[in-house]
């Protein structure tokens, strides 16, 4: 995964997968599930909204403000974008790329997301500079990480069914403390396991 600067107004991040061009964008159709992986992103609100597009109320953890808006959704042929409907941060774009280049996965397409903030004049988002979304970087990790399982147990109905109805739903420290508990119990299994077969080997 690499971060960069395309443009002035914009900040991006490519993301590698194991996943074919059109199965990563299959994936990105499900665009309430590609903000959720955000870890710095704790959903007070997700809603359908009139005129097909949704509001959100999210609490951006990585610069502490409150992000209340309506989101529009524009499918593209390698990909989707979002655009919001207030704050400073026009659109986010997901865009696939086929494998190949420095960044892709072995025979894995690429995602590259990146933060458009060229709806207001340079004078106004320099005055506002505070509400840029610093969590780019940790979402490029997030979807990093998901999109690596995804790949291996997408096709695993109870991880399937765990990730969307459990996990999705979920703020970022409940998926934290769960992950802490999931491995305590693996642990405490795995030791019991192991004392029961010295005892019958003994």
């Amino acid at each position: 995964m690499s971060e960069g600067a395309a443009e002035e107004d914009s900040a991006w991040v490519r993301v590698a997968t194991d996943l074919s061009p059109a199965a990563l964008i299959a994936f990105c159709q499900d665009v309430e599930r590609l903000l959720r992986i955000n870890p710095m992103y704790e959903f007070e609100e997700w809603r359908p909204d009139d005129g097909g597009r949704f509001f959100m109320r999210v609490r951006n953890l990585s610069n502490g403000h409150l992000i209340e808006t309506l989101v529009r959704i524009e499918p593209k042929p390698d990909g989707v974008r979002i655009v919001y409907g207030g704050g400073l941060k026009a659109a986010t774009e997901f865009r696939v790329e086929p494998p190949g280049g420095d960044c892709g996965a072995a025979g894995g397409a690429v995602l590259v997301v990146t933060d458009d903030y060229s709806g207001m004049p340079k004078a106004e988002r320099e005055a506002r500079a505070r509400e840029v979304d610093k969590s780019l970087i940790w979402w490029g990790h997030g979807l990093h990480r998901y999109l690596r399982y995804h790949a291996r147990w997408s096709g695993f109905g109870p991880w399937a069914w765990y990730m969307r109805r459990v996990w999705q739903p979920m703020k970022p420290k409940a998926r934290r403390i769960a992950f802490l508990l999931i491995a305590v119990t693996v642990f405490e299994l795995a030791a019991g396991v192991l004392v029961v077969a010295i005892f019958a080997l003994g």
